[in-house]
């Protein structure tokens, strides 16, 4: 289907007004379809489709994923956090984080040499943290989460109100952003397909129940002077001076609250002080750690 957004709009070709198909041993014609929109991201219903048949109308809420897509949630912030796991989302991720720390601890922090996907001359300024559906390298494992918020991973039912209430063809249509079902076929041909392929997000969960989080670096990039961007980070490397010598301090109990450009300017902050231009300019005479490669 190519990219994602090509394969939203093929599924929504299908589904134009007047088309029919069959569901539930029903006979149903499409009244209407769109995708949601909301005026800041995104709802979690990709496709939204009203239906009718001589009994009773539906709405089917699909929520899209390509069939080789782990991602589950990719941009988590505190907003997210706290709609998907409640008042308790900062003890859920630092549970998380903490059940690998000894692997961040084992992590190199500084490249001056390119070591596997890690660009040379990289400093890490911290992890974000991410949902998949399967582990993610060692930094990774599975939540412990409960069935309501599994549901609302996918789902997206604690969202914010303007994108659960979504626009939907012009109109605000209660809890439209929020997903009914999971498509994550690529092979479709026909709204029959659409239909005959989606399934309901309670089904999948009780076929998948476990969700995982992943750990990924974000790192500033001294040659470039560059990171992508201001990403609330699941563990900090707090960079310091100490006799002289440029350190580190991996911090968990701030989980998403502070973000990638704080922890950058930070260190920028130090490196100036130590005249660390980038990584080339670092040594054993200007360096408190040995996680260097």
């Amino acid at each position: 289907m190519g990219d994602f957004g090509t394969a939203e709009k093929r599924i929504l070709n299908f589904m134009l007004k007047g088309t029919v198909f069959e569901y539930n041993n029903k006979q149903y014609e499409v009244q209407f379809s769109d995708k949601p929109t909301c005026s800041k991201g995104e709802p979690k219903t990709d496709i939204y489709i009203l239906a009718k048949s001589d009994e009773d109308t539906i709405e089917i809420k699909i929520s899209y994923k390509k069939e080789n897509a782990d991602f589950i949630e990719n941009k988590m912030s505190v907003e997210r956090a706290e709609q998907l796991f409640g008042d308790e989302w900062s003890d859920i991720i630092k549970r998380s984080t903490k059940a690998v720390q000894d692997k961040f601890f084992q992590r190199m922090l500084i490249y001056k040499n390119k070591f596997k996907k890690t660009q040379k001359g990289s400093i890490t300024l911290g992890w974000k943290f991410e949902l998949l559906n399967k582990k993610s390298g060692d930094l990774s494992g599975k939540m412990l989460l409960t069935y309501g918020q599994i549901l609302d991973v996918y789902a997206g039912s604690n969202l914010s109100l303007d994108k659960r209430n979504a626009l939907v063809c012009g109109q605000v249509i209660e809890n439209s952003g929020v997903a009914n079902y999971l498509l994550m076929d690529e092979d479709i041909h026909s709204a029959q397909d659409v239909v005959d392929r989606m399934i309901p997000i309670s089904d999948y969960i009780m076929m998948y129940p476990d969700i995982y989080f992943a750990c990924k670096a974000l790192n500033y990039r001294t040659f470039s002077k560059k990171w992508d961007g201001n990403r609330p980070l699941s563990v900090q490397v707090k960079w310091n001076e100490i006799d002289n010598k440029l350190a580190p301090e991996l911090i968990f109990d701030k989980p998403l609250i502070v973000k990638g450009n704080e922890v950058a300017e930070r260190l920028i902050y130090y490196m100036n002080k130590l005249n660390i231009k980038d990584t080339n300019d670092i040594n054993e005479s200007n360096l408190g750690t040995d996680k260097i490669v």
